[in-house]
């Protein structure tokens, strides 16, 4: 984070070497580890814009047996609590949501795992890895930042956000570092690692293959299946005002809604050719030696 940007997040501050805005303060990241897990605990743990609202509420229908009407009933940040977060006018403070939540509970969190709760270690709780290629994912982040007052409402162009990104001058900070750390756990008895681009194919091809029933100790009749999958497609989902977040304060979807495109390949649309090859050379640089199948074109 050595450069220099005029971009500042709301209440940013540095903590242990990473960027955060202020809605996770060092007090909630400090509770975070300390963070009571329990053994049926389920982690959805992606970095920002890589599929995470998708993926919360998928899970969430699985491991409630499909129950689409109740998920009706209250938005997905209050049924997936964000571990991290902490909006007191949102009401939305991601341990305190947490703490009461029956089991099994569905979080998620953007923390790179250094910083996740230190009982995963110890609980078989299960935890979901999300991938998403970081091209795709970076220009998703910069609509996002925006769109967002959380994030200060970015006005700068793309050139810059992608100079910021590649920095790690972002909230929740450094892709490369969050990915490197996500990758290496892949071996772990107790996570399964997802693509947002196998996530996006699966749904248009019966019979789903997303998330991998076994690994939730999930068994769903092909009808429930059926409808998790439709009520779960982005057109839906965009729809949804459950998981559109419409209501939330700090989104103006005039600028970019939370649910943009959902789509392989938007990239190509940004990334000059200079751009690209860049962004190739600083991968292969930071995360040449891990092997991730990222997928930039369906």
């Amino acid at each position: 984070m050595s450069a220099s940007f005029s971009h500042k997040l709301p209440g940013e501050h540095v903590y242990d070497g990473s960027l955060f805005f202020g809605f996770s303060p060092p007090d909630t990241l400090d509770a975070v580890k300390d963070f009571e897990v329990r053994d049926d605990d389920i982690f959805i743990v992606t970095y920002p814009k890589a599929g995470t609202t998708w993926m919360q509420e998928l899970v969430w229908l699985v491991m409630n047996d499909g129950n689409i009407e109740a998920a009706k009933q209250k938005p997905v940040y209050f049924r997936s609590a964000f571990l991290e977060f902490k909006d007191e006018i949102l009401n939305e403070i991601g341990i305190e949501l947490a703490n009461p939540m029956p089991s099994p509970r569905v979080l998620k969190s953007h923390l790179q795992v250094k910083w996740m709760p230190r009982q995963i270690h110890q609980k078989n709780c299960k935890i979901v890895v999300m991938f998403r290629n970081p091209k795709d994912l970076c220009v998703s982040y910069y609509h996002f930042y925006k769109s967002s007052s959380s994030l200060g409402n970015f006005t700068g162009d793309w050139p810059e956000f992608l100079r910021m990104f590649l920095c790690g001058h972002v909230d929740h900070g450094s892709w490369f570092d969050f990915t490197r750390r996500g990758g290496n756990m892949r071996n772990n008895y107790n996570v399964k690692i997802v693509f947002f681009e196998f996530f996006l194919r699966s749904l248009s091809k019966p019979p789903p293959k997303y998330i991998g029933f076994a690994f939730l100790n999930k068994s769903l009749s092909l009808d429930v299946v059926d409808r998790i999958t439709r009520h779960c497609s982005f057109e839906s989902m965009r729809r949804n005002p459950m998981t559109n977040h419409d209501d939330v304060y700090s989104i103006n979807a005039d600028i970019s809604p939370l649910l943009r495109k959902g789509t392989v390949g938007d990239w190509k649309n940004y990334f000059t050719v200079n751009q690209n090859e860049d962004f190739d050379r600083i991968y292969q640089e930071r995360l040449g030696d891990i092997d991730i199948p990222f997928v930039y074109q369906l």
